[in-house]
């Protein structure tokens, strides 16, 4: 009886712990199998955004906006390879339809359908002078099917929406694709334990995706503790071994789990790059600079009391702070610039192509204005700040390791400092000091000692390989320091008012070492300060008849921003420049917000894809479309087209393709001395006589 009783005492304590487990595991498989739904659905309206987005026919409807019978056809063409069901292009600002291709019988349906879409989305509100935002996937219903939903931008003010309804057939591929059996779409809202509601656009209509319970591993937990608390010794002893071998199982899957939600490379919440993804970018930026002339910054950015926001309005309200976030800071990137989602609420920015402390100081403040502003939901204003920490490559280190650690510190005084505010990492503050000394002492003196020199870089016909023209770029190796970036110095420049003589400087040994290179053209930056000076044209045009230099071999490369803060002078100064034959080029095309009008009102004569295009040129299909878009629009304004950073032949065969006039990069020549650039025309010369003794002959 003693034992009995003993094995009773055993056998109840079993049935309260296993009562508590299979209540806790009943709620995970049911939440794991929601997450599974949801996933794979919003999976399914991604897959079919990828395919919308990368189909051949976007490059067409980009040309033929606005005639209908032929944009019909490219769309009934999209319809078939992409396996929808309706596409509408369809202006987003009027709700004005340029064509749709589909069931004619469900055309009214559809078209009520997308701009009820339009509205609901941010797709109205977008700026019209902004391109390529405006992508959208959603997983929606319109009380009789769901539906997957692509949205892309078609130009400024037009976007293309493609449908793809999930049919009967649709849900039982997903239900043998997950496991989960007899899933489907009912009418209305349930409350049974296994559903998911779809969104609807207008509020009126419902519809759920259900399916049958499985028989979880938790009901199989709980029906052993049942049974084993009549069972003998034997059998409990069974049970034990039973159980133990079903939590074995259980952590297997959950480790799996894990292991697989480590591996992915996006956060689910916000659908942002996750730490691994960021951690990768900033190691390859970092072997890049080298090659570069500007630096990079990391920004650690941490929410403040957002605590306060979890415990006072709950978690969803705490994940639509996040999502709303991540939403509100993209916008103020570059195109080349990358925000991730670290976890919880710190997130971090690897910002590219600075120049000096000043850009990163201006996002994190643009980034705490924005924060600044309140959160909604559900009608109730939520605030919270951002607190942010700079470090910046390679003046605060050159490893990955070393560049987090900068900013975490710095992000760690800024909270000292009474957050809501940004600092820099104080290291990286004493080397700037160190270089502005420099150049106040030393950089006017390197100038007029002719201390400084030039590296050539060759800019090659697409066609031939053979070099067309060459870009000057400055270089300085202090004899204690060594080599000094670009990007530094010539910013220190630009803030101690010596960017105008160092131009100069750079115009006028361009000028003199092109006199060696009979026919060959000469690129050479210039900076906006420089470039606004009253005198900029009458100095020019003194240093080419100095050097005598023939009409129409200088080339003169200007960015946006020289353009944007005084477009009257700065066009002035354009026609006077080629009045006396200097050819104008758009340098890094496509990496700000107004080019195609600074196409349109400047006469320039070429303008230079940005190499960020062609980095990710591999890995997304839209940046290849923007290539191709860019070269056939330069081409179609009688435009020369020069692409910046090609470093492999698939990038060569591909511009060429797609015909790119003039290739520049590492693939033919990274920048190099006057007399490197002697030796490979003389080359060229030996090869054409080669070439050309057979025919003699």
């Amino acid at each position: 009886m003693p034992i009995f009783l003993l094995v009773l005492c055993v056998m109840g304590s079993m049935v309260l712990v296993a009562n508590r487990a299979a209540d806790r595991q009943h709620e995970y498989e049911l939440d794991r199998e929601r997450r599974q739904v949801a996933q794979t659905l919003s999976f399914e309206a991604e897959r079919l955004l990828t395919g919308v987005s990368r189909d051949e026919a976007l490059g067409e409807l980009f040309q033929i906006q606005r005639q209908r019978e032929q944009a019909e056809r490219i769309l009934a063409g999209l319809n078939r390879r992409q396996a929808t069901d309706f596409a509408i292009l369809i202006n987003r600002m009027e709700g004005e339809v340029i064509a749709e291709a589909g069931d004619s019988e469900s055309f009214d349906q559809r078209r009520s359908f997308i701009r009820q879409f339009i509205d609901g989305s941010r797709l109205r509100g977008l700026d019209a002078t902004t391109l390529g935002i405006g992508r959208e996937a959603r997983i929606v219903q319109d009380g009789v099917n769901v539906i997957n939903l692509a949205a892309v931008p078609i130009g400024r003010n037009h976007v293309l929406i493609a449908t793809r309804a999930i049919g009967a057939n649709g849900f039982r591929r997903l239900s043998s694709m997950l496991a989960i059996p007899n899933l489907r779409a009912i009418p209305g809202t349930t409350n049974a334990e296994t559903s998911y509601a779809i969104p609807s656009l207008g509020g009126s209509e419902q519809l759920s995706i259900v399916w049958n319970p499985s028989r979880f591993a938790a009901d199989t937990l709980a029906d052993l503790a049942f049974y084993g608390l009549f069972a003998s010794i034997a059998i409990g002893i069974v049970s034990i071994f039973l159980i133990k071998r079903m939590q074995a199982s259980t952590a297997a899957i959950l480790k799996r789990e894990a292991k697989a939600s480590h591996e992915a490379r996006h956060d689910p919440l916000s659908g942002l790059p996750n730490r691994a993804v960021f951690c990768e970018r900033l190691a390859e930026n970092i072997e890049d600079l080298v090659n570069r002339d500007t630096n990079i910054a990391v920004l650690l950015l941490d929410l403040d009391k957002f605590k306060d926001v979890n415990d006072t309005y709950g978690h969803a309200a705490g994940d639509k702070v996040i999502v709303d976030f991540g939403t509100r800071v993209k916008p103020l990137l570059k195109q080349t610039d990358l925000i991730a989602r670290l976890g919880g609420d710190e997130f971090a920015i690897l910002q590219t192509g600075i120049h000096s402390h000043l850009e990163p100081s201006r996002l994190a403040q643009a980034i705490i204005d924005a924060t600044n502003r309140p959160f909604t939901m559900d009608g109730a204003q939520m605030r919270v700040g951002v607190t942010v920490g700079i470090s910046i490559s390679p003046d605060d280190g050159t490893d990955v390791a070393t560049i987090l650690r900068a900013a975490d510190t710095a992000l760690y005084r800024a909270k000292n400092e009474g957050r809501n505010r940004f600092a820099l990492y104080e290291h990286r503050m004493t080397e700037a000091e160190r270089i502005r000394k420099l150049v106040d002492d030393e950089l006017l003196r390197a100038i007029e000692n002719d201390e400084l020199t030039l590296a050539y870089q060759p800019q090659v016909h697409a066609d031939t390989a053979r070099i067309a023209s060459v870009e000057a770029l400055v270089r300085w190796r202090h004899p204690t320091h060594g080599l000094i970036a670009p990007g530094v110095f010539i910013a220190a420049a630009e803030e101690r008012g010596l960017i105008v003589a160092l131009g100069e400087w750079v115009m006028r040994r361009a000028c003199q070492d092109a006199a060696r290179w009979p026919g060959l053209r000469v690129g050479i930056n210039v900076s906006a300060l420089q470039f606004r000076q009253a005198n900029f044209v009458q100095d020019v045009h003194r240093i080419m008849r100095e050097t005598n230099l023939e009409t129409g071999r200088l080339e003169i490369e200007l960015t946006e921003s020289v353009l944007v803060e005084d477009a009257d002078q700065a066009e002035a100064a354009m026609m006077e420049l080629r009045a006396i034959g200097v050819k104008l080029a758009l340098d890094d095309f496509g990496t700000g917000y107004s080019s195609l009008i600074y196409l349109r009102r400047f006469a320039f004569d070429k303008i230079k894809i940005d190499k960020s295009f062609l980095d990710s040129m591999e890995a997304t299909g839209e940046s290849a479309i923007l290539v191709h878009s860019v070269v056939h629009l330069g081409r179609a304004l009688g435009l020369e087209v020069t692409a910046e950073g090609v470093e492999t032949e698939e990038q060569r065969r591909f511009l060429q393709a797609v015909g790119c006039h003039y290739l520049q990069g590492f693939l033919f020549s990274r920048p190099v001395p006057a007399e490197t650039i002697d030796e490979l025309l003389a080359a060229e010369r030996a090869e054409d006589s080669a070439r050309n003794a057979p025919n003699a002959a």
